[in-house]
């Protein structure tokens, strides 16, 4: 296996576990998070885990002029050392559960910018570059209210429904080997799902770690030549 990940939303949860695994099976990481608080965090994690190669920054991903910034320096560094060769797209916000009419306009509009307009952004230049270099794809990370809307989820689960989309539509543009597909990791013990779920007991929930290990070995596999047999796929975790 040759190249590296792109991981977008890191610092937490989810995007936490999946970093100590990618680091640990010995991938390359280019790592961003939105907090630097998070960064200085994980990055005392990091120094613990030999020959780790982790290209960490902290900014937030809907500033498109850092974001241009920062993919033009990731990719002039790695054209001929370790290219990106998967994009994973893990960056969220939820605001809280309500209904779309009682959102507040500046959360419906930040739940927009960062579960939908900023996929959108990044992977129409990712795709480019993983087009001229004839290698790479895209996972998503999705959520059951993108595929079954249900009350109270407002402009969170209109804007992963979107970004199902903008899977499906990369699926059938990018040509092979390229892919793209979507993942739902189902419930897990996240700040996220308390801020949702602020009733469940977190100890009856799956620990994101096992989720973000098992993830990490099937990206492996993406990243080893299966990734076309994926292309316009919306798994679960029972399909890992």
């Amino acid at each position: 296996m040759n190249g590296s990940v792109l991981l977008l939303g890191g610092g937490r949860g989810l995007g936490r576990s999946l970093s100590r695994s990618f680091l640990k099976f010995g991938v390359p990481l280019f790592w961003v998070t939105r907090s630097r608080e998070s960064l200085s965090g994980f990055a005392g994690e990091v120094q613990e885990i030999p020959g780790s190669l982790f290209f960490p920054e902290a900014f937030d991903i809907c500033d498109r002029k850092h974001a241009l910034s920062f993919l033009d320096r990731i990719r002039s560094r790695s054209f001929s050392d370790y290219p990106p060769v998967l994009a994973i797209h893990n960056a969220g916000y939820l605001s809280g559960r309500l209904d779309l009419s009682l959102e507040l306009q500046e959360e419906v509009d930040r739940e927009i910018d960062v579960n939908f307009l900023a996929p959108l952004f990044w992977s129409r230049r990712l795709s480019k570059f993983f087009a001229a270099r004839g290698e790479g794809g895209h996972i998503f990370l999705s959520s059951g209210v993108a595929r079954t809307p249900r009350p109270s989820w407002g402009a969170y689960g209109i804007a992963k429904g979107a970004t199902e989309v903008l899977s499906r539509q990369l699926a059938v543009e990018l040509p092979p080997p390229l892919y793209s597909l979507t993942f739902n990791p189902g419930g897990m013990a996240t700040d996220m799902r308390k801020l949702a779920y602020p009733e469940e007991d977190p100890v009856t929930l799956p620990d994101p770690e096992a989720i973000g290990e098992k993830l990490a070995l099937f990206c492996l596999r993406l990243m080893d030549g299966e990734g076309r047999k994926f292309n316009g796929s919306t798994l679960v975790m029972e399909d890992l």
